[in-house]
C-alpha cells in the first residue's frame, strides 16, 4: 500500500501520479463514451417504435386522397344540328319526344347532374324541322355560369378531335372539344350554335353542314371552365346535310368519304379535326 502513495522508482515521484491520473482520465472517458453510445442505441429504438406506431398501429398505411369530380358544362338550351353533351359523365336514357329542347332544360335544372335526357325523335335524325338532336346537359355537377366572366383569349386553348377516325354507314361522328383553361379563376364559354359554330366540309371544300343554319332564336349553351383545367363538351352530328334556313326542309343524308370539321368560338379562335364516313 505504501508503494501506491509513495511510487518507488528511478523518477520522480510526480512523473508516477501523472501517468495515473492519465491512465484514471482515459478509463474515465472510455467509461462515458460507452455509456452515451448505450443510450444512443436505446433512443433510436424508442423513436422508430413510435414512428412505427407501436406495435398495434398497421405500418405503411396511408391515407387516400380521392379527387372531387371535374368540373363539366351547364347547357342552357338545345342545340340544334348536333347533339351536346358532357365529355366526363354519364347520362340519363333518350327521351323520345318531338326533340323540343326538353334534354337541354332538363340539363339546366338538375342540380345533382346525373340526369338529362337527350333528344327525341329529332335527335335520331328523323325530324324535318332540320334539327338533328337536343342538348344533353353535364352529368357531373357542371356548376353554375351565372357571374362568371367570359374567358379571355391568351387564357384559353381550343383543341378538336374526333372520337373515332372512321365511321360505320350506322354511325353517327362524335367530335370532342376540349377548353383548356390556363388562367387561374373560372369563366365560361358559350358553344351554343351560334356561339361556337361548328362547320362540316367534303374533300371538295364544300360546306355539307353547319351549326348555325338551323339555329334558332335563344339557342344558347355555356361551358363552365374551372381555373388550371380542361373540359370536354362532345357534339354528335347526325351525317345530314343542312342549308340556312334549313327549318322544315328535308336534309340530304351526307355521302361517303372523309370530311374536315371546325368550330369556331369568337374571341377564341379555331380548332379542327378531320375524320371518314365509311361505305357500306
Amino acid at each position: 500500500m505504501g508503494s501506491l502513495r509513495n511510487p518507488v522508482g528511478p523518477l520522480p515521484s510526480s512523473i508516477y501520479w501523472r501517468r495515473r491520473a492519465v491512465a484514471l482520465s482515459v478509463v474515465a472517458l472510455l467509461s462515458l463514451l460507452a455509456w452515451w453510445m448505450f443510450s444512443l442505441g436505446g433512443g433510436g429504438g424508442d423513436t422508430r417504435n413510435q414512428a412505427g406506431g407501436g406495435p398495434d398501429d398497421e405500418p405503411g398505411a396511408a391515407s387516400s386522397i380521392t379527387p372531387g369530380p371535374s368540373a363539366t358544362e351547364s347547357l342552357d338550351d338545345s342545340r340544334p344540328g348536333g347533339r351536346d353533351e358532357s365529355g366526363t359523365g354519364g347520362s340519363g336514357g333518350d327521351d323520345d319526344t318531338s326533340g323540343d329542347g326538353d334534354g337541354g332544360s332538363d340539363g339546366s335544372d338538375g342540380s345533382d347532374g346525373e340526369s338529362g335526357g337527350s333528344g327525341g325523335s329529332g335527335g335520331e335524325g328523323a325530324s324535318g324541322d332540320g334539327k338533328n338532336g337536343d342538348a344533353e346537359p353535364g352529368a357531373s355537377g357542371g356548376g353554375d355560369v351565372d357571374g362568371l366572366p367570359v374567358c379571355a383569349a391568351g387564357k384559353v386553348k381550343l383543341s378538336l378531335v374526333a372520337v373515332r377516325n372512321t365511321y360505320a354507314p350506322d354511325e353517327r361522328p362524335r367530335l370532342r372539344l376540349t377548353v383548356d383553361n390556363t388562367g387561374g379563376s373560372a369563366c365560361r364559354v358559350g358553344v351554343g350554335p351560334e356561339q361556337a359554330v361548328v362547320t362540316v366540309v367534303d374533300a371538295d371544300d364544300g360546306t355539307v353542314w353547319s351549326s348555325e343554319h338551323c339555329a334558332e332564336p335563344g339557342d344558347a349553351a355555356q361551358l363552365r371552365v374551372p381555373g388550371r383545367e380542361k373540359v370536354d363538351h362532345t357534339i354528335e352530328w347526325d351525317r345530314r346535310g343542312s342549308a340556312p334556313g334549313c327549318s322544315g326542309k328535308s336534309r340530304a343524308e351526307a355521302e361517303p368519304g372523309t370530311y374536315l370539321a371546325e368550330i369556331a368560338v369568337p374571341g377564341l379562335g379555331t380548332a379542327q379535326t378531320s375524320f371518314v364516313l365509311a361505305k357500306d
